[in-house]
């Protein structure tokens, strides 16, 4: 049976293990990729956060209110 493991930020790791080859440890899980891999990953990851700041920002504006809130004011581009 499979379990869901929730894992903080710090607890990612990349490494080097040959010239094309990387390993990718999530928490106490270590992963062997390719180069290519990775690069298709960090598309895929920068895409969907793309669709969870466009579905964030969608339902701030139908409660009136603005998906930036919290941001410091100098940051904000609007």
């Amino acid at each position: 049976m499979k379990t869901t493991k929730f894992i903080e930020a710090e607890q990612i790791a990349f490494e080097e293990v040959a010239e094309n080859w990387v390993s990718v440890k999530f928490g106490d899980e270590k992963f062997v990729i390719d180069v290519d891999t990775l690069f298709d990953l960090s598309f895929r990851c920068a895409s969907f956060l793309a669709q969870v700041e466009a579905k964030e920002e969608e339902q701030a504006e139908m409660q009136g209110t603005c998906a930036c809130e919290g941001i410091p004011a100098e940051a904000k581009v609007h």
